[in-house]
């Protein structure tokens, strides 16, 4: 999916208009908070009817990537599946990074993106799973991410960057589908990282599943997404 710099309002790219880069597209009124406990994500997650402090955005003449809560045995999973679609899933948030800064989730891709079109550019950035994140500083500046299971390039730890934006490479590859796998991140070096200063709150956190741009197919669900406190000692 082309990346839009959040915060210019109206963009045009590749003859779309993208309105969810309005600054105030997750901003429902409703922000989820820490409270000093862990943040469960996916818990009273009804994707049939959303619940307050989620937002479904969508893109101008892209059909959207259908999310689905549903089970995996008895464990519950988003399952996100795509058809030349492109969506972004996402609840506001307002979680100090100093409080919760570890996020944690399990993410299965069961059908990878089957493309030759190089993913390291515009043309071929989709993924069948990524985690969409945005931050503020105290000063009101913004900044955006997304960790991303990789198609065929990169190796877990690097950054895709096109233009100015960074994806963390978590995991990816055809040898690792169909497999659970459980990650975590330590969300303060991730906004180091991509050029964050001061002190960060975590604004959105969300999932963003495409395969638009390569005109194909994807499937793969996440479980358990937490954000908890780092472990003492």
């Amino acid at each position: 999916m082309k990346k839009l710099v959040l915060g210019l309002g109206v963009v045009i790219l590749g003859g779309f208009l993208f309105w969810v880069t309005r600054p105030d597209a997750f901003d429902t009124g409703t922000p989820l908070l820490a409270n000093g406990n862990a943040v469960h994500l996916l818990e009273g997650l009804n994707t049939e009817n959303l619940p307050e402090g989620w937002a479904h955005r969508r893109f101008f003449r892209i059909p959207a990537t259908e999310y689905q809560m549903t089970k995996e045995g008895e464990t519950p999973v988003l399952r996100c599946s795509t058809e030349q679609s492109a969506s972004i899933l996402a609840r506001d948030t307002r979680i100090a990074l100093a409080d919760l800064p570890i996020l944690s989730w399990r993410w299965k891709v069961t059908r990878p993106i089957e493309s030759n079109v190089d993913e390291a550019t515009e043309a071929g950035d989709d993924h069948p799973l990524r985690l969409y994140l945005r931050f503020a500083n105290e000063a009101g500046e913004t900044r955006g991410s997304e960790i991303i299971w990789s198609n065929r390039k990169y190796k877990p730890g690097d950054y895709k960057i096109i233009g100015s934006f960074y994806h963390y490479v978590a995991n990816g590859l055809d040898a690792n589908i169909n497999v659970w796998h459980a990650q975590s991140l330590d969300l303060r070096q991730l906004y180091s990282d991509i050029g964050g200063t001061g002190t960060p709150t975590l604004t959105v956190l969300g999932v963003f599943c495409d395969s638009d741009n390569t005109g194909g197919q994807s499937d793969g669900m996440f479980s358990d997404i937490t954000l908890s406190a780092p472990a003492k000692g």
